[in-house]
């Protein structure tokens, strides 16, 4: 599964020791799956439970997420999923993941 593999690669984050994981420690993938041209990506709760905070650190974390996931040609967008449920937000609630998020042209 390209999904899962390039998903887990940026979950363990990257080798240079000045560069910081987007992606909070101790989050999981519970489950891809690929519907259209949207990729659903269910993530254990570490995702908000250990995730630094701050609308900017948020916004990292959700922009190396859709980034990385759509330069897979056939990925537009992603949705995300924490522990089966929708609607759930990072703790401060600035960025809820109600909505597809799609990449942004630059």
């Amino acid at each position: 599964n390209p999904y899962q593999k390039i998903l887990n690669l940026l979950i363990q984050g990257p080798k240079n020791e000045n560069l910081k994981n987007a992606i909070p420690q101790g989050t999981k993938i519970n489950k891809i799956e690929k519907q259209g041209e949207n990729l659903i990506i269910d993530f254990s709760k570490e995702f908000i439970e250990n995730h630094e905070g701050g609308e900017d650190e948020e916004k990292l974390t959700i922009k190396a997420i859709v980034n990385t996931v759509t330069e897979l040609t056939e990925i537009n967008g992603i949705k995300i999923l924490i522990d089966g449920e929708e609607n759930k937000s990072f703790k401060d609630e600035i960025i809820n993941f109600k909505d597809i998020f799609i990449r942004e042209k630059i």
